[in-house]
């Protein structure tokens, strides 16, 4: 069942989605200021503070042009969920109703919950989650993925083998309800409402180019250096050190690991890129902008918002 509980304007007039690397920043820009926007961040590794070139955070020239929410806002040391993502979100439109906003990014369970609501779960349990902290420190992490994939392979297959925390919350919500997780995502409340979507795409062969590319551009910006003064201050147990490729490279010990290291990166963002690629195609109503053919995009976009929306079936109320 979904039922939403935003009343009044909706301030956020569409969201800008797509996988990593495929070029969303360009046009988000110019889209902002065609609406006098502000954009707000649906990632969940660009809020942390001071992680801001592995995270390819928006540089300073950008967020100097068009003002930005959750990004580069949270203390590393903190976790993150949808919940409070869904939470700010709201308290931001709430005490701004008259400005425009425009959602940018690409993590999709976000974007999911801020529109359709969020899952009731259970709350955790401490002793269950000390438990199998202290299975993953003992038989390490692939051992307990390996677990949570019996346990529960659909909420599996959204998760990489180092996300513990997430495989952790697989287990502890089996064996503290003896449901599947991804049966209690089914049930949702509090959504704000269907938005129009935009979901940007390039060919993959592109799209692949672009990621290497990025991940090379960032080693040139200095992203060795920031991991580097990263670890002076922020504990390695933070959350926000499960950013992909920060402790990596923070553990090479030369030129050779760090080559390895770098190519090892940019195979595991291909690959997130192409679970992304599946959730926009398949888990929201959208409309795809083909950026490989699409003469101007901006116009595309604006074309689109004109257009009458057909009703999405998780629109319709059980």
């Amino acid at each position: 069942m979904y039922k939403y509980n935003y009343i009044g304007r909706m301030p956020i007039l569409f969201a800008l989605v797509g996988a990593t690397g495929v070029g969303k920043s360009r046009l988000s820009l110019e889209l902002a200021e065609r609406f006098n926007a502000e954009i707000i961040g649906v990632d969940s590794r660009q809020i942390y503070k001071g992680f801001a070139i592995g995270t390819a955070q928006p540089p300073l020239k950008d967020l100097a042009r068009v003002k930005h929410h959750q990004v580069d806002f949270l203390d590393p040391r903190m976790a993150y969920s949808a919940g409070d993502f869904c939470a700010n979100v709201k308290k931001l439109l709430s005490e701004n109703p008259n400005q425009n906003y425009i959602l940018v990014g690409g993590t999709g369970l976000y974007l999911q919950s801020l529109m359709l609501g969020l899952p009731q779960l259970p709350k955790a349990d401490e002793f269950i989650r000390k438990s199998l902290e202290e299975d993953a420190a003992r038989v390490g992490n692939s051992n307990l993925y390996e677990k949570a994939k019996l346990v529960d392979p659909k909420a599996t297959e959204k998760v990489e083998v180092n996300n513990i925390q997430r495989i952790i919350r697989i287990l502890e919500v089996y064996q503290l309800t003896g449901r599947k997780l991804s049966d209690w995502q089914k049930e949702r409340v509090g959504g704000i409402g269907v938005l129009p979507v935009f979901w940007l795409n390039r060919s993959r062969e592109n799209l692949y180019a672009r990621i290497d590319a990025r991940v090379d551009q960032m080693m040139a910006d200095g992203w060795l250096d920031e991991i580097h003064e990263l670890a002076k201050t922020v504990p390695l147990d933070a959350p926000a050190w499960q950013s992909l490729g920060y402790k990596e490279l923070l553990g090479a010990k030369d030129d050779a690991q760090v080559k390895t290291v770098l190519e090892d990166v940019k195979r595991k963002t291909r690959n997130y890129a192409k679970r992304q690629l599946t959730w926009f195609r398949w888990q929201v109503k959208s409309t795809e902008v083909d950026l490989d053919n699409c003469k101007n995009p901006l116009e595309y976009v604006l074309e689109g918002l004109s257009r009458p929306r057909t009703r999405h079936p998780a629109e319709r109320e059980a």
